[in-house]
């Protein structure tokens, strides 16, 4: 009798495993692809994408862009440009990034370069969204089916250990001063330089440049500038400060003195070692937002704007790289404070 109700019981299991399995999140699926393989179908989709949704509003477009854009005639200028957004869909694929970091990643380093064109070459706001749309989603499309959101991106079914100071990061009272406080740093550097020396280097270096009015618009230009530059507040700050807060772990890391050691690895031991988790990552994220910024500006400007000289471009361009520093010292700041 007993053998009889093993197998019965053994039968009655069967069916709530199936119905476990069919319930069974769909991760592990992608999971079993391989990185690489996962890397290489985000850089050729996100390529493909791009290609065949510029070419299908290039109706919308040509009449302003075709105007200032420079003429690639050249293989490898066009080889290039190719190149840098693969650079770009590789970085964000090598440092970790999912589909909210690289949406604010690219909506801050090519913020500069629309900026440009809408302002100061006449561009219609548009165009200017139909290109910006394009080059921010043909990369967060494929990084939102090919890598799971972060931890601090997904509170809702992260483990309780995974994330830290999830109060901090769901107040909205903090959402809106760290957003108004990033918003606020990028509008009073770029008025600063609109005021002072700026104005001179766009007529120098940028030849075919046709109105220069905003820059020249002052005290009353600043709400308007205040806030165009919102969303990128909201953007530095989810990339910066919502990714080092909700660190888990903030254990410095501590190691003994070792006699003939080399003076470069014992400044290291020393100074980037003995911060806190959640500072490094804030530090590291900030040089490479900076960077982005800074060398994407250069690339989109001067390679793409017609009459526009390197060094011109990266004048403009150190604008917003200074503003994207000065934001991640103050959120240094904050973080600095007990409790955060």
């Amino acid at each position: 009798m007993s053998p009889k109700k093993q197998s019965s019981s053994k039968s009655a299991k069967a069916p709530e495993r199936d119905f476990t399995e069919a319930l069974a999140p769909a991760v592990p699926r992608l999971a079993r692809i391989p990185s690489p393989a996962r890397f290489s179908l985000a850089v050729l989709s996100s390529l493909i994408l791009s290609s065949v949704a510029f070419t299908l509003t290039s109706h919308l477009t040509v009449g302003d862009l075709g105007l200032i854009s420079k003429h690639l005639e050249e293989w490898w200028e066009v080889g290039g440009l190719v190149a840098w957004k693969a650079v770009e869909i590789g970085l964000g694929w090598v440092l970790g990034f999912d589909s909210w970091d690289v949406a604010s990643f690219l909506y801050i380093t090519h913020l500069p370069t629309y900026s440009l064109l809408t302002f100061f070459y006449g561009v219609r706001p548009t165009s200017t969204l139909i290109s910006y749309t394009i080059t921010v989603l043909s990369t967060v499309i494929p990084f939102f089916f090919l890598r799971r959101p972060a931890s601090v991106h997904d509170l809702s079914h992260a483990p309780s250990g995974a994330v830290a100071n999830r109060s901090i990061l769901q107040d909205r009272p903090t959402t809106i001063y760290t957003t108004l406080a990033a918003t606020s740093i990028f509008t009073v550097v770029l008025y600063a330089s609109y005021a002072s020396w700026l104005p001179a280097q766009l007529v120098v270096h940028f030849d075919s440049i046709p109105d220069i009015s905003a820059a020249h618009a002052g005290p009353a230009g600043l709400p308007v500038l205040f806030l165009t530059l919102i969303p990128t507040g909201y953007a530095v700050r989810d990339f910066l400060f919502v990714s080092s807060t909700g660190h888990a772990t903030d254990a410095t890391v501590k190691a003994a003195d070792h006699e003939g050691e080399l003076l470069i690895k014992a400044v290291y031991r020393k100074t980037w070692c003995q911060l806190s988790n959640k500072t490094r990552i804030l530090i590291s994220r900030t040089l490479v937002l900076a960077a982005g910024v800074f060398f994407n500006t250069i690339v989109q400007i001067a390679g793409t704007i017609d009459s526009v000289s390197v060094e011109g471009a990266s004048l403009w361009a150190a604008v917003w790289t200074f503003a994207t520093v000065a934001v991640g010292a103050v959120f240094g700041w904050i973080e600095a404070v007990d409790g955060v």
